[in-house]
């Protein structure tokens, strides 16, 4: 290596300077190379840690109190684990702590720095940059790999992080939303989420009805009286969980979950009605080919633009097509379609006459399966279904209460998916819980709505 001909004061303040460093313990007198360690490309830097003079005149043994002591030489060489200076090499301190031996007791006592803990080779910077790329979609081997540790250190830094952010028993968000996702060891966790600024309230580790409640019971009564609106989907001991913990709650069940089974009902029904046709007739090829226009909403069918039916040989419009297949269909198809467009309609520009209609239509079904529920066709399920959570479903779709869903859950959910995928799976919970909170957290403000209601 070329030498620069700097003086020993000039190579440390400018290393330090390179490296960002302001301890005064550590002094470097001479330039960076290169070496292989354990297979790994370095670039080193050698420093010396010192003692400070106040140090020295205010020293007392730590053994028996004595001042009195005599220089020892340096302890053997170590490394410190730097973040790296550039792309094709990591960064290594090789250092040399002074050393002094009291007169009294011949106990010996090193120069300390402040770049790491006790007892470590990696420095608090690298530590906060681990960190810092946990926050972020990257594996622990990738970090382990990019900053030359194990990834078994990574894991250890990640059981550090705190991963229960929220440990204050005295407040809840006034709105809470209830779900599930599926995690370690292909068991399902519960999780809880403010709705107001999408911040997670908690991870559990399963979702049995007693580890929730045993949660929540940490919490005062008078905290759980607060809240004022838990959404959840229709899982049933979630409503009852919710009406048990929070008494003044308003239960809300999440409007896509209640399109969602009547739709997959509708399209189950239209399946069974077109296997009742020759697979080489007209109305099989129909009802299988147009299968997307039964599902839209009656108002958005086009019925201007006119294209051509290969199967009718007649150029036709969808809001025909539809009609003359419900001509086709059997009583419970065209029950079951107008019951789902019926709905579509409250979502889409909900007044209380149309959610009144809808409940009268509930009770209906109720009424005429009121013996026996298992000869109502597959929508009536599902309205009967309803009919168990009227109230939810009725708030769910009152126009007050329309922004609170559980649309920001399943965006973390979805996201708890990715961050298991880049990791191809947790064995661990905690190191999961902690990914999620770190990823979550990023950029948001964790302020309760309890503090600003």
């Amino acid at each position: 290596m070329t030498s620069l001909n700097y003086t020993t004061h000039s190579v440390d303040s400018i290393v330090k300077s390179c490296l960002d460093i302001s301890d005064p313990h550590l002094h470097f007198f001479n330039e960076p190379y290169d070496e292989k360690i354990n297979g790994i490309s370095y670039k080193v830097f050698q420093a010396t840690i010192n003692f400070l003079p106040h140090e020295l005149t205010n020293f007392r043994c730590f053994n028996c109190g004595f001042t009195t002591f005599y220089r020892n030489g340096y302890t053997p060489k170590r490394l410190i684990r730097i973040p790296a200076v550039n792309a094709t090499h990591q960064t290594t301190i090789q250092a040399r702590s002074a050393r002094i031996r009291c007169r009294n007791c011949n106990s010996t006592i090193s120069a300390k720095t402040t770049l790491l803990p006790p007892n470590c080779q990696i420095s608090y910077s690298l530590r906060d940059k681990i960190a810092t790329k946990l926050r972020h979609d990257i594996s622990a081997k990738t970090i382990a790999y990019e900053e030359g540790v194990s990834a078994s250190t990574v894991n250890r830094m990640l059981s550090h992080t705190r991963s229960e952010f929220r440990n204050n028993f005295n407040f809840l968000p006034l709105h809470l939303c209830f779900d599930e996702f599926r995690g370690t060891h292909n068991s399902y966790h519960f999780i809880c989420l403010d709705s107001d600024n999408h911040v997670i309230q908690t991870i559990l580790p399963n979702r049995f009805k007693d580890t929730i409640i045993k949660y929540f019971m940490k919490f005062p009564e008078s905290v759980r009286q607060l809240v004022r609106t838990v959404s959840c989907d229709l899982n049933s001991y979630y409503v009852d969980i919710a009406k048990t913990l929070f008494p003044n709650a308003k239960i809300i069940i999440d409007r896509f979950h209640i399109v969602q089974m009547l739709n997959r009902a509708l399209n189950s029904m239209r399946t069974d009605l077109m296997n009742n046709f020759e697979r080489s007739s007209k109305n099989y090829k129909l009802f299988k080919r147009n299968w997307k226009l039964f599902l839209k909403r009656y108002d958005d069918l086009d019925c201007t633009h006119q294209f051509y039916e290969r199967s009718l040989k007649i150029w036709t419009t969808s809001e025909r097509l539809v009609n003359s297949r419900l001509e086709v269909g059997d009583q419970a198809f065209n029950e079951a379609y107008w019951d789902y467009q019926h709905l579509l309609e409250i979502i889409v520009a909900p007044t209380k006459n149309k959610i009144d209609i809808f409940k009268q239509r509930i009770n209906e079904v109720h009424q005429k399966y009121l013996i026996k529920r298992t000869l109502a066709t597959k929508s009536e399920k599902v309205l009967l279904s309803f009919f168990d959570n009227l109230d939810a479903i009725i708030s769910a779709l009152d126009p007050m209460y329309s922004r609170y869903t559980n649309g920001p859950l399943e965006g973390i959910n979805r996201k708890i998916k990715q961050i298991q995928r880049t990791a191809y799976g947790y064995r661990n919970f905690d190191h999961l819980k902690a990914r999620i909170y770190l990823q979550t957290y990023l950029g948001k403000d964790t302020r309760s709505s309890m503090k600003i209601a």
